[in-house]
């Protein structure tokens, strides 16, 4: 009974270094991470950059939508 237990636990932790051997030398999701903060950064900046204009044509858009629904 002692050795079938022993062989249990050696072999959740086998599976468990394994899994953590996966997940630090996976690298997949890293990329992807940096990649979506880069576009972040450069949304935010556009909308920095532009921000007089999108403050325009929002309110222009919105005065034709009050003048369209007041008749």
């Amino acid at each position: 009974m002692k050795e079938k237990l022993m062989m249990a636990c050696l072999m959740v932790y086998a599976g468990i270094a394994e899994s953590i051997e996966k997940l630090t030398s996976d690298e997949r999701g890293a990329s992807d991470m940096v990649a979506v903060i880069v576009l972040i950064v450069i949304i935010i900046a556009a909308a920095l950059i532009f921000r007089t204009q999108l403050i325009g044509a929002v309110n222009a858009i919105f005065q034709q939508l009050t003048d369209f629904i007041g008749g």
